[in-house]
């Protein structure tokens, strides 16, 4: 699976960021609203001028045979959002109480999943904002 894949050509490189980011603001801004919020809540309680962005490319070839096909292990995402794209081969899979399911991404379309930092802040801003 690829969760990210082009040449590592820094023109390209900082196009995509820079479109990428363009994305993600949009997505922070509905997040936002679809809490109830002003639509810049999240994106200014997060700092998220201030902060880091992470490219990170990984190139899942076809295996031959996909049962010895090792990847990346489980881990969880951090930061705010995680964005993968892929390139036909499969491989993503989630831990939802304690199974795993495979995650079918349709071809020419972005998985966006919500990372700790996201899920973790932002129920603590939100327990606290609707108890003041």
């Amino acid at each position: 699976m690829v969760y990210l894949y082009f040449c590592w050509h820094s023109e390209i490189a900082r196009e995509f960021s820079k479109r990428n980011r363009e994305i993600v603001i949009i997505l922070l801004k509905a997040i936002s609203k679809s809490l109830g919020l002003e639509e810049s809540y999240v994106e200014k309680a997060a700092n998220f001028e201030l902060g880091l962005q992470l490219l990170a490319a990984n190139y899942y070839p076809a295996c031959p045979e996909p049962e010895k096909a090792i990847g990346i292990p489980s881990h969880y995402d951090h930061g705010l959002l995680t964005i993968l794209v892929n390139n036909g081969v499969s491989g993503l899979q989630v831990k939802h109480k304690e199974k795993w399911f495979n995650v079918n991404i349709h071809p020419n379309a972005l998985f966006v999943q919500v990372a700790d930092h996201l899920e973790v802040h932002f129920v603590m801003l939100l327990e606290l904002h609707f108890y003041l």
